[in-house]
């Protein structure tokens, strides 16, 4: 099932925690063959994944427009699930002026992260062990950007596609802010079907299409990952 062999197992009420290594890699898997994260044993700044670049790609143009407005002196992120922590680790050391907030359920989880990924143990990342859903509803601090990257080993869970969760994450944002979605498209059987969204991800996406409609501050922009069936979602506020 794993290409390598265990060298951590777990399982809390969620599921199984599974970390697994070969040659080159170290992998973090739950209850599933898809990999929550990927981490290159000798080059641990590499991304595995094309979705991740993007994200970080986007949170660095809009970190430098934020910058030339002058607006913050500090570049304040939070992120909604954690995996391997490899875009936390990434920005890190990218953004100079990076201060970030991650939320995540799984205490195994973030535990993987520092143990096994990498992840800095430093003041500018706060790693808080919570509830995604009871932290936004709760919190009433604005970031720059927001990235939401909620996935069990189903997939996208039902109440992160809820209306009630999307706008209170459009309540953490500054203006301007910055709001980015990892989410998935169906699998294809053969090359040449179209991709489509997921349940999940198609009601995030009907959700904002219709809010950015109604509100001229906001706008969106899609990206289709070539590379997998990740689709990504970015809606800012100006």
């Amino acid at each position: 099932m794993y290409n390598g062999f265990t060298i951590f197992s777990a399982e809390d009420e969620f599921g199984p925690i599974k970390v697994v290594e070969n040659r080159t890699t170290r992998k973090l898997y739950f209850d599933s063959p898809v990999e929550q994260s990927c981490f290159y044993l000798k080059a641990p700044m590499t991304l595995n994944f094309e979705y991740q670049q993007k994200i970080i790609d986007l949170l660095l143009k809009f970190s430098e427009r934020c910058s030339s407005k002058d607006s913050h002196p500090d570049f304040r992120v939070l992120m909604l699930g954690l995996g391997g922590g490899s875009m936390a680790h990434h920005l890190y050391h990218t953004l100079p002026n990076l201060q970030m907030t991650v939320v995540e359920l799984r205490q195994t989880v973030i535990d993987c992260a520092y143990r096994f990924f990498q992840l800095p143990n430093v003041a500018e990342i706060e790693t808080l062990q919570e509830d995604a859903l009871e932290f936004v509803a709760d919190n009433d601090f604005a970031y720059d950007a927001v990235i939401v990257d909620l996935f069990d080993s189903h997939g996208i869970p039902a109440d992160f596609s809820a209306k009630t969760f999307q706008l209170n994450l459009l309540s953490q944002l500054n203006t301007p802010g910055l709001l980015i979605f990892n989410l998935w498209n169906q699998m294809r059987h053969h090359a040449s079907e179209p991709l489509k969204p997921t349940k999940a991800s198609g009601q995030i996406l009907n959700h904002w299409q219709n809010l950015v409609a109604n509100h001229k501050t906001l706008r969106q922009t899609r990206y289709n990952i070539e590379s997998s069936d990740n689709l990504i979602l970015a809606v800012e506020r100006t």
